[in-house]
């Protein structure tokens, strides 16, 4: 119905405007008050300065000129030029039968090879030891993005960035050989910088039942430091993908850095760089908002990432010859590239926001993509308990750990409650709330109302009274919380499409809690097995409807929906 209006509206513009003038894209709201209608357009004031009147004026011309669908019963200006449009009762109830038949693919549309390849990177945590709670709001943020990019019709990967080169790697071996010395009796003091918490000795236990003592104590530092390293990576990655697996998220592609080196990617890129004249030796000043004590330029190989909108030139090499981080990473986003993924989406920790136009630039002057990637940077999670800050991990050391938050609430609660709030808001996250089984916990309010939903077709059933989808009079569903529910089912494909165009998940959380409030008054309110066999069809054709749709969005979200609670 939204749909056929505004393309009403379209084609009476169209007759309005000079030939080969552009129509305005005509979009229809919800008014926050029913008494101003089921729909509201603004175009009239889109429409003033092109046509040099007024907008109430053009607004009264449009509702006399457009061919309105037969289900518009009335249309009106308000204010200075808007147009409120009325309904008939269940005009939009067929959105009903049209979840049923589309099921779980309702909103949902198939891949459409020509929208570009999207690569989604996210969580990319260090290797050096177990995922943090901060590292759970961006994977949950991340997975969630991609469920609804791939729902909207986009080719997505996902991808996590193993940071397994550089010194922190070598501050990891270290820790660990330090933590096998101290198995061997010896007394360690442990220098500051060194990664503490119990995971590291459950490490060092680990590859000595491979790994003698003797052998590895006969080797050098560097290497030593070559064969724990790894060891201790792939130890750190497996327990990370573990954590991931419990909050039931799965990469499909993992990229290492140390792959950047081995294959010479690096020093390939420094070289086109310096080819094309992109690169040049100099100075940089000093770091803006900070005091350097007898600060001393020193001569180093700097990218022109000034000519593509950076503030400043970025250093490729460090003193000793070895590529920076930053080389690393323009690499690696130009490998995306070389695989085709015109379209990259990086999540990371909202510390990075001065890294993001630096990694613009390079893209810009390595790829030729402009405003790539698209970076959502996410904000810290507040960890709470009853209102007070949770004590940091004893196996971690210095933080509570992913996979103790989700082993206490779930990963439904986890997830859906991560999901609420912009990612550029901080979160407070209180472990014991996300435990109530109340409408205060807004994953039970949701999935309280799906279960609902499933126990009222499980009563019907008992009755004999069973879906006859043909048979439902839709007509027939004329109350106030009827009329809302059908309304919020047929903006679900456009909410998504919106979450969708602006990487905001957090869309769908709180759009499945005001279909679940909807729902939950329309519970309170309405009977659906009643005596009248014909409202009886009809109201359950609503029910199964809204139990999809919540089914629909919160597998968006990656959460479950019970059948009973």
């Amino acid at each position: 119905m939204k749909q056929q209006i505004e393309t009403a509206i379209a084609r009476y513009l169209s007759t309005l405007l000079d030939a080969g003038a552009a129509v305005p894209e005509v979009v229809l709201t919800r008014p926050k008050q029913k008494e101003h209608g089921d729909y509201a357009c603004n175009i009239a004031m889109q429409l003033a300065r092109p046509l040099k009147q007024a907008p109430a004026a053009i607004a009264r011309q449009l509702i006399d000129g457009v061919a309105w669908p037969q289900a518009v019963t009335r249309a009106e200006v308000a204010g200075p030029g808007f147009i409120n449009l009325f309904l008939r009762q269940s005009a939009e109830a067929g959105v009903l039968h049209t979840v049923l038949q589309q099921g779980a693919e309702y909103g949902r549309l198939p891949t459409d090879t020509a929208k570009p390849k999207v690569n989604l990177e996210f969580v990319s945590a260090n290797p050096t030891g177990p995922m943090h709670v901060g590292h759970c709001r961006g994977a949950c943020v991340g997975d969630a993005l991609a469920n609804l990019l791939l729902a909207r019709g986009f080719p997505l990967q996902r991808e996590y960035y193993i940071n397994d080169a550089g010194a922190q790697i070598g501050v990891l071996a270290e820790s660990v050989w330090l933590r096998m010395r101290e198995l061997q009796g010896e007394t360690i003091d442990f220098p500051d910088g060194c990664y503490p918490g119990d995971y590291v000795v459950e490490i060092a236990r680990a590859i000595l039942r491979e790994h003698p003592f003797a052998t590895l104590a006969a080797l050098d530092d560097a290497g030593r430091r070559a064969v724990i390293g790894p060891l201790a990576v792939a130890a750190n990655m497996a327990m990370i993908r573990d954590d991931l697996a419990a909050l039931h998220i799965q990469f499909d592609h993992y990229f290492s850095e140390t792959t950047l080196h081995q294959s010479g990617a690096v020093e390939r890129l420094i070289a086109k760089l310096q080819q094309d004249g992109l690169v040049y030796r100099g100075t940089l000043p000093p770091p803006k908002g900070k005091e350097v004590a007898d600060y001393r330029p020193v001569e180093q190989l700097l990218f022109r990432t000034t000519r593509f909108g950076d503030s400043v030139d970025r250093s490729l090499q460090k003193q000793d010859g070895t590529p920076t981080y930053f080389a690393a990473d323009i690499a690696y986003h130009h490998d995306k590239f070389q695989r085709g993924f015109t379209r990259q989406i990086d999540i990371w920790g909202a510390d990075h926001g001065g890294y993001v136009s630096r990694v613009q630039a390079a893209v810009a002057a390595v790829c030729g993509l402009k405003k790539q990637p698209e970076v959502l940077l996410v904000q810290m999670v507040n960890l709470m308990r009853d209102g007070q800050p949770v004590k940091m991990s004893k196996r971690a050391g210095t933080f509570v750990t992913l996979r103790e938050v989700v082993d206490e609430v779930g990963a439904d609660a986890v997830r859906f409650n991560f999901l609420t709030r912009r990612v550029e808001s901080q979160l407070d996250f209180d472990l014991e709330a996300a435990k109530k089984q109340s409408e205060e916990n807004p994953v039970y309010y949701v999935q309280y109302a799906h279960a609902r939903c499933a126990a009222i077709v499980r009563k019907a059933a008992e009755e004999g009274r069973v879906l006859q989808p043909a048979t439902g009079d839709t007509a027939l569903l004329t109350s106030d919380e009827e009329r809302k529910l059908i309304a919020l089912l047929t903006e679900y494909p456009d909410m998504l499409e919106k979450a969708a165009a602006r990487l905001e998940p957090y869309r769908v959380a709180t759009w499945l809690m005001a279909l679940a409030a909807a729902w939950h008054r329309f519970y309170h309110k309405q009977r659906v097995v009643v005596e009248d066999a014909a409202l009886c069809q009809a109201r359950l054709l609503l029910v199964h409807a809204v139990r999809q749709v919540l089914a629909n969005g919160l597998a968006i979200l990656g959460v479950t929906a019970p059948e009973r609670m």
